[in-house]
């Protein structure tokens, strides 16, 4: 059996990203802060681009304060211009990016006759617009750099109803995420950018347990 120290330095020497620049949206808390946490201790210079900036503030000084490179960006992935000017701002701080984590994305519950309009463009526009709108920023850069690495945080609801259900908004958003992913993959490709997705399950996240107390305090009123 390897001892923890012994993992974790095999880890370290497959896993290294010194000299890296990451930018990884919604991760002010939660998933999206672990992973940052993550690159960070690998050696990325990592950029906590958020729509709270007090919490990613929080998160970039916890960063600091382990030893790491982190820089807070306020962000809303919906909106194109608040996107290109997180990269401006990630160019004029780092000079480019070679990391992109897509991982922000609004979380609602909502049955399907008592889903407003508003509530489906809203989960399209951060969920799936978003990614589109950083990976076109990142994609650019990585192009122009010789290649880079996307990975974009979907859900297994993207292939099944979960056992929560009532998220048709939700579960339509991430398989559309799945789908740019696997087109962005094959178009770039040979730009050496590589364009993956990974499908978490259900997370005591901050997210997570916040939908919660919203949905028990729904089905009070």
């Amino acid at each position: 059996m390897f001892s923890e120290t012994q993992i974790g330095a095999h880890l370290a020497q497959r896993f290294n990203l010194t000299g890296k620049t990451a930018v990884v949206t919604g991760s002010a808390q939660g998933l999206g802060r672990e992973i940052a946490r993550l690159l960070a201790e690998a050696g990325a210079k990592v950029v906590i681009a958020d729509l709270n900036p007090d919490a990613a503030s929080a998160t970039a000084s916890d960063i600091d304060a382990d030893g790491g490179i982190a820089m807070p960006c306020k962000v809303d992935v919906a909106d194109e211009a608040s996107v290109k000017a997180l990269f401006a701002a990630v160019d004029a701080k780092f000079g480019g990016v070679d990391i992109l984590i897509n991982n922000a994305a609004h979380r609602s519950k909502a049955e399907f006759f008592e889903m407003s309009v508003e509530q489906w463009d809203q989960m399209q526009d951060v969920t799936l617009r978003g990614t589109f709108l950083c990976c076109r920023e990142a994609i650019t850069r990585m192009k122009a750099n010789g290649g880079g690495s996307i990975v974009n945080v979907s859900s297994v609801g993207a292939l099944r109803p979960t056992l929560w259900g009532v998220n048709a908004h939700y579960d339509a958003a991430k398989a559309g995420v799945d789908s740019i992913t696997r087109s962005l993959a094959s178009e770039f490709a040979a730009d050496g950018i590589r364009v993956n997705s990974i499908l978490p399950g259900g997370m005591a996240s901050e997210g997570a347990r916040t939908s919660a107390r919203r949905s028990r305090f729904e089905g009070r009123s």
